[in-house]
């Protein structure tokens, strides 16, 4: 009978890697046993426990089936209530969102009015103080 495991010493060599310097190199020399692990065999299981197993899992998964397949119906059925599905809904809805971006465009006409206001108000204060300035400027040049 030939056995295949080898009990030999075998050569391990190590390369350790310092940074930018030289390589360090370790030889080792060490054996190698291999270990078999016996083989457990699992006992065997009795025809109807296997078949109730398995009858077990398929009605597993078919319970996870019907609960995806009524996920999804209550879903679907959810969105066809919301959405409506006929003309004069889509209409009516088409009604209210125009009316809502007209009411949008009308409040963002009198925020941007008022905002130009504001802007010429401050310019119309900056161009006083500037002319003051000047007028302050031109009495000390002409006493100086």
């Amino acid at each position: 009978m030939a056995s295949f495991s080898s009990h030999q010493p075998t050569i391990v060599e190590i390369r350790i890697y310092a940074p930018a310097t030289s390589t360090v190199s370790i030889t080792e020399t060490s054996t190698v046993r291999r270990k078999r692990r016996p083989v457990v065999s699992k006992p065997k299981r009795p025809l109807w426990l296997t078949l109730l197993r398995i009858l077990f899992k398929i009605l597993l998964l078919l319970l996870v089936i019907w609960g995806l397949i009524q996920t999804i119906r209550k879903l679907t059925l959810k969105y066809a209530d919301s959405s409506g599905g006929s003309v004069l809904d889509f209409k009516q809805q088409t009604v209210e969102v125009e009316s809502f971006s007209e009411i949008t465009k009308n409040t963002m006409e009198v925020r941007k009015e008022f905002v130009n206001r504001k802007i010429e108000r401050e310019v119309n204060h900056r161009f006083e103080i500037l002319n003051e300035v000047r007028m302050i400027v031109r009495d000390i040049v002409k006493k100086g």
